[in-house]
């Protein structure tokens, strides 16, 4: 039988629903050392895409310029400050209209794909810090087990990640590190995603890190979140929110309240949730893919990936803070943001 037809730039079909709007104001400040010559900044502009329609964008002081980054087509934006004095401040305005996404998946609908097109390449591969060594080549392979199903692939490798792994700030990359989240059992969002794309890339099955924001007041001290989307034909790109579910199965191991079976029904549940694909309406992306070139000014050496912003001065990269960390005690730069909910939304 011929493949089917794939794309690795499908877009979501699926139902839409339980739209919120937001009106946001995001403000990045940041303080270059003493003397420095030039600021350059790099931040992401948000993109409208099925479940997320963004309008009325500003950035203030305007951008020097803007690019789409040739790997993944992220919107970039980029600003240079020249002798800058003192705290520097960029504010983004926007307004979002954020709905929950539902791909209704079923596992036996789900194609066997012998070889994807070379334009999948890009979420094949091996990168500088979702790595896909022979290392985690082997862990994978005894996961997948003889797995053919990209779907149950998937649903092995989750599960392995979610029983692997321990939630927490105290001990995480920040940078979707493969090999940090195989070597110490424990990181936050960005390990447990880049962790499960490169284990799912070693079994061949397209996956990727996706990062966004969650606009809504929390105790998280950083609104920037990422989330697992792995390609299954016909869905396309399918949401999984690895990290999220593991502290929420914890919650639910941990409620002495609930009997045995209750709590058994509440994981099934919620599995169940992750399993069927279902992006919430308190999180939208802001890029797809990790290790892309940044745009519109080069760097030396590419990060591994934009959280709110990539920062360098003099050419030497200012430090990605964790303020959820509460070890940390010094930060490059700090973020003022209003969500701006309109009220009535549910």
């Amino acid at each position: 039988a011929a493949e089917p037809a794939l794309d690795a730039d499908q877009p979501y079909t699926g139902a839409i629903g339980n739209p919120v709007t937001y009106n946001i104001s995001f403000s990045l400040v940041f303080t270059p050392p003493y003397h420095t010559k030039k600021a350059a900044v790099w931040m992401v502009r948000p993109p409208s895409l099925p479940g997320q329609e963004v309008s009325d964008y500003t950035v203030t002081p305007s951008p020097t310029a803007e690019g789409h980054d040739p790997l993944y087509g992220n919107s970039l934006t980029y600003l240079q400050f020249d002798q800058p004095d003192g705290a520097q401040i960029i504010t983004q305005h926007y307004k979002l209209v954020c709905s929950e996404l539902h791909w209704n998946l079923d596992p036996a609908k789900v194609l066997v794909v012998k070889k994807y097109p070379p334009t999948f390449d890009r979420y094949l591969r091996s990168e500088q810090k979702v790595v896909v060594s022979d290392q985690i080549q082997a862990v994978a392979r005894r996961i997948a087990g003889d797995s053919q199903s990209p779907f149950e692939k998937a649903r092995k490798v989750i599960l392995y990640v979610i029983d692997s792994l321990t939630y927490g700030h105290d001990l995480c990359s920040l940078q979707a590190s493969s090999l940090h989240a195989l070597l110490n059992k424990h990181g936050h969002c960005s390990d447990y995603h880049g962790f499960s794309t490169a284990l799912l890339r070693a079994v061949g099955v397209p996956a990727r890190v996706a990062y966004g924001l969650n606009p809504v007041e929390s105790k998280k001290a950083s609104p920037s979140h990422c989330k697992l989307e792995v390609y299954l034909a016909p869905y396309g790109w399918v949401n999984f929110d690895v990290s999220e579910t593991d502290k929420l199965l914890t919650k639910l191991e941990q409620d002495e309240t609930k009997s045995p079976t209750d709590r058994k029904a509440a994981r099934d549940e919620t599995l169940a949730r992750l399993f069927g694909g279902f992006k919430d309406n308190t999180w939208y992306r802001m890029t797809a893919g990790t290790d892309y070139p940044l745009v519109p000014a080069p760097v030396a050496a590419n990060p591994p990936l934009i959280r709110t912003a990539y920062i360098e001065c003099d050419g030497e990269p200012l430090p990605d803070p964790d303020p959820s960390n509460p070890a940390n005690r010094l930060f490059a730069w700090h973020l003022l943001i209003d969500w701006g909910r309109e009220a009535g939304a549910e």
